[in-house]
């Protein structure tokens, strides 16, 4: 059965194409499909299609007033939703700028007018593509399988063979590995056969394997002595045939050296062992060494455990980079107390682990406060990372080693959430914002001093002007993880760069949840940038959906910004750049109310200003 759903932003042509899909559901025989679901938001389409890939055939219409039309949803389904049709419903007299190298997945296009019959016929025909994609597609999943299953039963060396129409085989590629041990290079075997490469003894050896794959047209395994630039090998070589319509059109060989194996064997136990990253042992084996020690009761046992708070927005902020530095580092530091009585291990993106055995309380706490004053030392240009530390005892013998390990978690993960205040990050961060010239990405105190002076001309009770100044204070510090060539630019953003900072708004949110007293503002800075006739974002809030010091705070945030000199990115295709006089300011504010603004608070902002001004 084949699954449809629609995006129709227009009602009554939403209902349309339902009750055309419903009467074409009776009338086209031999194809079964169902409408799945319909949706008026692009966005929530494309939330839902990622959830879903198993959808057929997306009809949707092309507006060319949202942000997000049909053709960009087009252009991203050529790339993420590339086992879906798609059916374009466009305005009768609109003509589509279409970049068909973007257009895969386009198999109609038609009119709000077009009758019944019309829809029926492309419908017919989008349905018998799909088909013959699914088809198309299966066949290129099972083929692709084979090569996987190759791929998985290889060894280290690794080589290809092709077989032309008279069986002759050549070099068609060899992988680094095979390179590594034999000193023969991909670019020397290439194109090249047997007897060239090797003598004639051992050519003459090789090609009798080779044919003999050839001929039983399945796998075949046999140890032999090669003499390569490097030196003697002793093998142990696998021969897969490629059999494409009847004939064994390629040879996929893969050998490890014998004499090696217990190298081999120790560097997968070192994976197995060891995270890649820090070289610290990784959460699997510290499970099972954990659970191993923990069931001998003779042994004192004790865990410290240690968690990179904030590391989402250490990654958002600078990069994963520097994330994965800031990791080292803290391995670095475990690796000073490591030894066989104190076992050191990373478990997972940012939590540590120690586990100390037979120490004495004193030692713990000497290796405790050890590990958090090196961990105190750990900054990114001069941004201290919260990172908290903290140690168990076992008490009880009988508590599992699981039940010990989860109640270090939740200590620790208890000690995370803190004050603002309490943190060095986010002290770190306000002071990089304010030291490294990013003045010219925020008001600094001239929006805070709008925001109070308008706070006490609204009226505002206590709280809510303590709120309103937080928000002044965090709410484009998601700006700092936006590339510079945006926030920065001067110009007109394209498509792209302005879905990217558009992200500001939820990277500031997110720094502000992480600490307790920034939670209530959490929901002011997401909708900082919702516009009053619904046509904002995140979330297309409208009205009196959107939060009322939201609302106050977009006015007196456009005011401060259009004051400065800031460049200033308002609407995709509409920024600013170079203060304004007051009237202009004011002419902007009259024009973009009830629009962006809500019109009750732009008329009572421009009686503020006109009252300071007097």
């Amino acid at each position: 059965m084949l699954k449809i759903i629609t995006i129709i932003r227009d009602v009554i042509e939403k209902n349309k194409i339902e009750a055309y899909l419903n009467q074409a559901k009776r009338k086209i025989e031999n194809v079964d499909f169902e409408l799945v679901g319909g949706f008026n938001d692009n966005r929530k389409a494309v939330n839902y299609l990622y959830q879903n890939d198993d959808i057929d055939i997306i009809i949707v219409e092309n507006r060319e007033d949202e942000i997000f039309s049909g053709l960009d949803l087009l252009m991203l389904a050529d790339k993420e939703f590339t086992g879906s049709s798609i059916m374009l419903l466009t305005e009768s007299d609109k003509k589509l700028d279409l970049d068909y190298e973007n257009t895969n997945n386009l198999t109609a296009i038609f009119n709000k007018n077009d009758s019944y019959s019309a829809f029926a016929n492309l419908l017919s025909l989008t349905m018998f593509k799909q088909k013959k994609k699914k088809e198309d597609l299966k066949a290129r999943e099972e083929k692709l399988n084979d090569y996987r299953t190759i791929i998985d039963h290889t060894h280290d060396a690794i080589f290809l063979i092709r077989v032309d129409c008279d069986d002759n085989f050549y070099y068609k590629r060899i992988n680094a590995t095979h390179e590594r041990l034999t000193a023969l290079t991909d670019k020397e075997i290439r194109g090249k056969r047997v007897n060239q490469i090797f003598s004639e003894e051992v050519a003459v050896e090789l090609e009798a394997k080779y044919s003999k794959c050839l001929r039983k047209k399945e796998k075949i395994n046999y140890t032999e002595k090669i003499t390569f630039p490097a030196g003697q090998k002793a093998w142990q070589t696998t021969l897969y045939p490629v059999v494409r319509n009847g004939r064994v059109e390629e040879i996929v060989g893969a050998s490890y050296d014998i004499t090696e194996l217990e190298k081999q064997e120790q560097k997968l136990n070192h994976i197995k062992r060891y995270d890649k990253l820090t070289g610290l042992y990784n959460k699997e084996y510290f499970n099972q060494l954990f659970g191993e020690l923990n069931q001998n009761n003779e042994d004192k046992l004790a865990l410290i455990l240690i968690n990179v708070e904030n590391f989402h927005l250490i990654n958002k902020f600078f990069s994963y980079q520097q994330g994965d530095e800031v990791l080292k580092q803290i391995a670095s530091i475990l690796a000073q107390i490591s030894n066989k009585d104190i076992i050191t291990a990373h478990l997972y993106a940012d939590h540590f682990a120690v586990m100390l055995k037979n120490k004495s309380d004193f030692q713990i706490d000497q290796k405790l406060n050890f590990v958090r004053k090196k961990l105190a030392k750990i900054n990114i240009n001069g941004i201290y990372i919260d990172i908290s530390a903290v140690s168990m005892i076992k008490l009880d013998k009988k508590t599992t080693a699981q039940n010990f390990f989860n109640d270090g978690v939740s200590k620790i993960n208890f000690s995370k959430y803190k004050q603002s205040k309490e943190s060095k990050f986010y002290s770190s961060i306000l002071n990089y914002v304010e030291e490294n010239n990013y003045i010219n990405l925020r008001q600094g105190n001239r929006l805070l001093k709008i925001s109070k002076k308008t706070a006490e001309y609204f009226n505002l009770n206590s709280e809510e002007r303590s709120k309103l100044l937080l928000l002044a204070k965090h709410h484009d510090l998601g700006k700092l993880a936006l590339a510079k060539n945006i926030v920065k630019k001067g110009a007109k953003l394209t498509e792209v760069e302005w879905y990217e900072y558009q992200k500001y708004v939820l990277n500031s949110a997110v720094f502000a949840a992480y600490y307790r007293d920034l939670v209530d503002i959490c929901d002011l800075i997401y909708s900082q940038a919702e516009h009053f006739d619904g046509n904002g974002w995140p979330q297309a809030l409208k009205g009196d959906q959107i939060p009322y010091l939201s609302r106050l705070f977009a006015v007196i945030n456009f005011y401060s910004k259009l004051k400065s000199n800031i460049y200033f990115p308002f609407l995709q295709n509409k920024y600013y750049f170079g203060a304004l006089e007051e009237k202009e300011i004011i002419d902007e504010l009259e024009y973009y109310k009830s629009k962006v603004f809500d019109p009750e608070i732009v008329d009572k902002f421009i009686n503020f200003l006109n009252n300071k001004n007097k």
